[in-house]
């Protein structure tokens, strides 16, 4: 016969010592401790702000923290940080400064600090990132390899009108608002590390990034040897004018863009041979048929270049869709419905050869970008990226740089303490939710620290086949972090 069920149920609070709610949060520090993640991002900072108990590094080190335990707001780091001790003691603080603490030091920033921080992200993604590693390239169907770098935009709007440098600009569905325009260029492939943003005004166009887009992956492919014609930019079509094409011509690199108007893919497809041949593939997700063909090499010029400017050639794709819809026809004597098609030119621009890349293909690999999106939808869900930490630019542009190198560095966590096991490969999303945010004990030890996680967590099972010191899975699982005491 079955239990039967308790009277009452209740709760009593129980303070064990060494318990965090972020366990492996103790990876992400001894990482940091390995690179000097915080001195770098630090030193140099130059920020006259008064300091008491806090310094300028315990600040950083509590933002980056929020971002590895997936706050999605600075007051989420009054109830999920500041209770939290033992996650302290691991940055070697008593306790995290309260959300007021991290305010101050984002309003308190400035132009200089911008500069250096993303100074330091430069310099760490010079020292770690895994760029030269050529099997995490992007393999084209003939086996040629290239490094990706995806470029992308997208826009965070304010609430109200005291936001410094906020002005106002396309913002999709949210029309009449003040904002800022987000640009950021994503390092493809497995690497997925991010090498450049920048926080502009609401009517910066997403064109303006290119340049300093470009200096960035210069410097970086200088530090790791690689040559202009290893590296392929892919971009949406606010980055498919000529503007930008001449850009990435003049600095050697590929290209992969959808072209900036579609009444350059009606022009083109008008000059089309009629003994052009199409390829059809398939339907989207809209029922559409969808057509392409090689145009070949084209010369487009801009609707604003002088008239002494030669024109751009480069090869152009056509993509056409076909849809068929029916509607109601009006009129005395008209049948019920009657049948419309509809079709719409795309053109995409590219300077790799149909050797390299059929037509069917550009499509592919253009579609199969990281565009960026994937990347923001985490970060929005997962670290609120989507809303303003402060009302002042210069401090929200803070945020974000260290909310990349954060992002960066918890990639080298994945690839390195947690490589050869299915949590290398996790995206941002459950690696924050299912791997750092899950409670432990950590016991510290004169060169190690001793991780001890639930027996029927789903992390716990993942580490067993972990390359690194254990001890047997009984109640709790202990994980030696070496060589990491403060």
């Amino acid at each position: 016969m079955g239990e039967t069920l308790p009277d009452a149920v209740r709760i009593a609070s129980d303070e064990r010592l060494g318990t965090t709610q972020s366990g492996l949060l103790v990876s992400v520090v001894g990482k940091a401790r390995e690179i000097r993640f915080f001195e770098t991002l630090t030193e140099g900072l130059a920020l006259k702000h008064k300091s008491v108990i806090y310094s300028q590094q315990n600040r950083i080190e509590t933002i980056a923290a929020s971002v590895a335990v997936g706050c999605r707001h600075t007051s989420e780091i009054q109830t999920r940080l500041v209770p939290d001790r033992v996650a302290a003691d691991l940055f070697g603080m008593e306790h995290f400064p309260d959300q007021s603490q991290i305010n101050g030091f984002l309003r308190a920033c400035g132009p200089p600090q911008v500069a250096h921080l993303e100074a330091a992200h430069a310099r760490l993604l010079r020292d770690n990132s895994r760029v030269a590693e050529r099997s995490r390239w992007w393999k084209s169907p003939t086996g040629k390899r290239l490094l990706t770098i995806d470029l992308d935009q997208t826009p965070l709007v304010t609430r109200g009108t005291t936001a410094t440098g906020a002005t106002r600009g396309y913002f999709g569905r949210k029309r009449g608002q003040l904002g800022y325009k987000k640009s950021v260029a994503l390092l493809g492939g497995s690497v997925r590390e991010i090498l450049w943003q920048r926080l502009g005004p609401g009517h910066e166009h997403g064109q303006d990034a290119v340049a300093p887009a470009l200096a960035a992956m210069r410097d970086l492919a200088a530090a790791h040897g690689l040559l202009p014609h290893e590296l392929l930019w892919r971009a949406d079509s606010q980055y498919g004018s000529t503007v930008c094409v001449r850009q990435f011509q003049a600095a050697g690199h590929h290209y992969l863009l959808k072209g900036y108007h579609p009444r350059t893919a009606q022009h083109v497809a008008e000059s089309l041979d009629p003994s052009a041949v199409w390829t059809s593939l398939g339907t989207d997700s809209n029922g559409s048929r969808l057509w392409v063909v090689d145009a070949g090499p084209q010369d487009l010029r801009g609707h604003d270049d002088p008239a002494d400017l030669p024109p751009v050639q480069t090869r152009v794709i056509l993509l056409v869709r076909v849809r068929w819809s029916t509607r109601k026809k009006h009129g005395r004597g008209a049948p019920d419905t009657v049948s419309e098609k509809h079709v719409s030119c795309e053109h995409y621009l590219t300077d790799l050869p149909a050797s390299v890349l059929s037509p069917a293909e550009v499509i592919a690999t253009y579609n199969g970008r990281e565009s960026q999106e994937g990347l923001f939808q985490s970060e929005q869900d997962i670290f609120g990226a989507d809303h303003l930490r402060t009302r002042h630019q210069e401090g929200e542009a803070v945020f974000l740089w260290i909310l990349a190198s954060t992002i960066n560095l918890l990639r080298w966590v994945q690839h390195s303490t947690f490589q050869g096991t299915p949590i290398e490969n996790l995206g941002l999303r459950r690696l924050v939710t299912d791997v750092i945010h899950v409670p432990a004990t950590v016991v510290r030890q004169v060169s190690s620290w001793t991780l001890q996680l639930p027996a029927l967590a789903w992390i716990t099972r993942q580490l067993v086949n972990l390359r690194l010191p254990t001890f047997a899975i009984q109640t709790s699982f202990a994980f030696s972090y070496g060589n990491n005491s403060p």
